[in-house]
């Protein structure tokens, strides 16, 4: 399985690049996160009114729909990190850009429930989940001192698909109509990242000759291999670490998208407009930013777990300030917040598992995470949607979910960094 990693390979483009070529993956990668944008829920949901009147379904049972095909796609994971790790980078980027090019525009040939939830579960799987391990297991095989540092850099796509997408699906619904918007969008997908992955996707540095972040003197192993401390997913799975950032970016995912899907009736119920709401989406992309870019700077210098419990407290204070906004600005507070959060997330979700785990098996162990991270986007709208109907409020399902990031916010507190019993370290 490993010996695409033990031998030099070469390759011109690598060679002719005057800088190190991990920027390079840095800028592919990057590329690769805003192709996905159709895969997105704040994409999808441009197209929500086109499925119930094309299917004759509700609100409710679409968001069913959607909810299932984003959980049964996160349940296809393991077998994405298992192939990456086996067969490298960028071979996998090949195979999930033709997936996810050809399910997106098969969206427009659907034809009933039955064949929206094959083509949305296809959508997710190829999209946001197999893309997303991907590109960012190809970045993170070249950085590791400048980790946090690039991810915050790559995370800043996410802000770009938000601003781009939505307005560019509502457009070609308006000329040519919703099948023939997702036509387009899939045949985007493959014109732009086909010959990107093609062309520029790497994968380990050393199968070039070369070190990560470039450095010129590292430690090496007897394989000419960076040393680092490499866990298979069995050895992660021991560590409680593992089981408290896996259920932190869990919840994390899980109580945004709850907060995202809702946000305009969360602002009308407090007395708010719509257009107040809507506006307010661009607050939260521009203070992803600013966590994209702020979380990778501090992993790089400070502990992963101590910025993570920040994060969840962050989290914690959203939940109950969006409880007592009455003001376009308080509002916009909230939104900012969940930017925040979310910027950071990314970026977390990016960089600890290489951090705490090493290169060599982070398919896999991504892969398994990823179950979990992508899975929960499903389970966040459902309870705030119920405490509404049968309450008249939000406040007993916001309430319920503050209990979770507080919890494991102290719990992570006293986590230590996993380190294996037969090393030591210096």
């Amino acid at each position: 399985m490993d010996t695409i990693y033990n031998s030099t390979k070469s390759s011109w483009l690598v060679k002719a690049t005057p800088f190190f070529y991990g920027w390079v993956i840095l800028a592919a990668g990057t590329i690769g996160v805003i192709i996905m944008g159709p895969s997105q829920t704040f994409t999808v949901g441009v197209f929500i009114d086109s499925f119930i009147q094309a299917f004759g379904i509700s609100r409710a049972n679409v968001s069913l729909i959607y909810g299932l095909a984003t959980l049964g796609g996160s349940l296809l994971l393991p077998v994405t990190g298992r192939l990456v790790d086996r067969y490298g980078a960028s071979r996998m980027i090949i195979f999930v850009t033709l997936g996810l090019g050809l399910s997106v525009a098969g969206i427009g040939l659907t034809q009933g429930v039955v064949s929206l939830f094959v083509g949305l579960l296809a959508v997710r799987y190829f999209g946001f989940g197999s893309m997303q391990l991907v590109v960012n297991n190809a970045i993170a095989q070249w950085f590791i001192r400048r980790r946090g540092m690039v991810m915050g850099i790559a995370g800043l796509s996410l802000a770009a698909g938000l601003m781009i997408y939505p307005v560019l699906a509502e457009f070609l619904i308006n000329r040519v109509d919703w099948r023939g918007a997702w036509f387009v969008l899939g045949l985007s997908v493959l014109l732009i990242m086909l010959p990107v992955g093609w062309f520029f996707i790497k994968d380990k540095p050393e199968q070039y000759g070369l070190h990560p972040d470039g450095d010129p003197d590292v430690l090496t192993d007897s394989f000419g291999q960076v040393s680092e401390e490499n866990w298979t997913l069995a050895e992660a799975r021991q560590t409680g670490a593992f089981w408290i950032f896996a259920a932190a970016l869990s919840v994390m995912t899980m109580i945004m998208a709850g907060l995202v899907f809702h946000q305009i009736s969360l602002f009308e119920v407090r007395g708010l407009s719509r257009e107040t709401g809507v506006i307010a989406f661009n607050i939260m992309a521009i203070c992803s930013i600013i966590g994209n870019l702020g979380m990778g700077a501090l992993l790089d210098r400070y502990s992963a777990r101590l910025l993570l419990s920040g994060v969840l407290f962050l989290l914690a204070t959203t939940l109950v300030w969006v409880q007592f906004i009455s003001t376009p600005l308080q509002g916009f507070l909230f939104s900012g917040m969940v930017g925040l959060v979310s910027g950071s997330f990314r970026v977390m979700d990016s960089v600890v598992w290489a951090k705490y785990y090493g290169r060599l098996h982070l398919g896999s162990i991504k892969g398994a995470t990823m179950i979990g991270v992508i899975g929960a986007t499903s389970l966040g709208p459902y309870p705030l949607g119920f405490s509404y109907d049968h309450f008249g409020s939000y406040g007993p399902a916001l309430n319920s979910f503050l209990v979770l990031p507080l919890l494991i916010g102290i719990v992570t507190f006293f986590i230590k960094r996993p380190e294996k019993p037969n090393l030591t370290r210096s």
